[in-house]
């Protein structure tokens, strides 16, 4: 078991170890200590800017949810006993723990559903307060938030740009969150460029920092922390706007939310659960007990991509916005989306189905030379067995390979699931690749 130990002040964190792991979060004064990773440092002036005073239960999510995220970094799976599933024993501090006391094994639970490690969860008092807000006379860019009546999640991938256009053409005024890691910023600036005027932006970045600059990449929890930056816009829309619940909208198309696993050797470590129903639903659950007032919404949940594109609202801003989305489970490592991961291939298989116009090319766009590559070529045939095997194959147990799904709802979820295969099967059959 590694322990992760997070607190503001670096004074109050332990020497580091093989098993232990310190980290300063809001902070970066304990740099020169040389043993101790950081943490959040950029989210603090954001979240003053805003101009309200936020509510220490919706702090105190984003201090979980950024020591998530550190403890997902900077524990590496490669040192798992099975070297994929870790121990991690995490101590957080918080400014009011009583709330999150009660929910301890309901947290400990949908990470481990979230992430596929057995987590053990510490929380403490003493935490970081929510920062006293900066207001107009500070002489400070304050963050516009009159009249804005929600929020929605905005990636700059292609689902939540569908998602931000259809929102305001539907009338209302988002507040969109971005989670704005390094590369993402331009590329989520010229789409929202493009979109109609009526929302504001809040994008952060959690920036890790690893004292040795050894990380983990699989960042299998990264929408928690996505979750908690919207769940601080969802308080400052509500203070600002006497909005008792504030809608927060997570565009993503039902058939990467099932991800359900494309063969049986993908039910772990190729199966993320980012944006799952039964974890979209645990963190329902946990901010109605704690009283954080966000109604978590998928209005894409039993569409694909495809259907997405298809049905979007504004066609022509689409195809305006389409090169400057990104859906590449790579493109970070090449500044260029590969073509051929999962998300490049449904991607490539919903924009032929939109009928839209791709004004850029993959890193491998004739997908023929893949079938001949070793290193690239896993996805493709993942892909190609799972259509295969929807032909065979129960589909209703096979989408609750990746979790449980409500039994209400099981025939939405299973059609999803087989018009997102169809869909790709005719790309590649476009493609004559079957």
């Amino acid at each position: 078991m590694t322990t992760v130990v997070i607190h503001h002040d670096h004074t109050q964190l332990p020497p580091a170890s093989d098993e232990l792991v310190p980290v300063q979060i809001y902070g970066l004064s304990g740099l020169g200590r040389g043993d101790i990773s950081v943490i959040g440092n950029p989210v603090i002036d954001p979240v003053k800017r805003l101009g309200v005073q936020l509510s220490p239960v919706v702090m105190d999510f984003m201090t979980i949810s950024l020591a998530v995220t550190a403890a997902d970094t900077f524990v590496k799976r490669k040192n798992a006993a099975d070297g994929w599933a870790r121990e991690i024993k995490l101590q957080i501090p918080l400014c009011e723990p009583e709330p999150w006391l009660a929910l301890q094994n309901k947290l400990e639970k949908a990470l481990q559903f979230l992430s596929g490690d057995l987590w053990s969860l510490e929380l403490k008092g003493s935490g970081y307060k929510p920062p006293t807000p900066y207001h107009h006379n500070d002489r400070f860019h304050l963050v516009k938030l009159r009249q804005l009546d929600s929020v929605c999640l905005f990636s700059g991938g292609l689902d939540s740009t569908i998602g931000a256009i259809d929102i305001i053409l539907q009338g209302k005024q988002p507040f969109l969150v971005s989670h704005a890691y390094k590369g993402d910023k331009s590329r989520q600036d010229a789409i929202a460029a493009q979109l109609n005027k009526r929302y504001s932006r809040f994008a952060v970045n959690a920036y890790p920092q690893s004292a040795n600059g050894k990380t983990d990449t699989t960042m299998r929890t990264r929408s928690i922390s996505f979750i908690a930056f919207a769940a601080v816009g969802c308080n400052a829309v509500s203070k600002a706007n006497q909005i008792e619940t504030v809608d927060l909208f997570i565009p993503e198309n039902g058939f990467i939310s099932l991800n359900a696993p494309l063969t049986s050797s993908r039910i772990g470590s190729l199966s993320t659960r980012t944006t799952h129903p039964h974890f979209l639903e645990a963190i329902r659950e946990i901010f109605e007990r704690v009283g954080i007032r966000a109604n978590i919404i998928n209005p894409y949940r039993f569409l694909t991509k495809g259907e997405m594109i298809q049905s979007c609202l504004d066609q022509n801003v689409l195809q305006t916005v389409l090169a400057d989305t990104v859906s590449c489970s790579h493109w970070k490592r090449i500044n260029q989306q590969c073509g051929c991961c999962v998300p490049c291939l449904i991607r490539r298989a919903a924009i032929a189905k939109g009928d839209l116009q791709e004004p850029m090319l993959y890193r491998f766009q004739d997908l023929k030379t893949i079938l001949r590559d070793d290193e690239r070529r896993d996805d493709l045939f993942a892909l190609m067995a799972a259509i295969d095997q929807s032909k065979k194959r129960a589909i209703g147990p096979w989408t609750m390979d990746s979790g449980p799904l409500p039994a209400h709802h099981i025939d939405e979820f299973k059609g999803v699931f087989v018009r997102g295969l169809r869909e790709v099967e005719s790309f590649l059959q476009g493609e004559n690749l079957l």
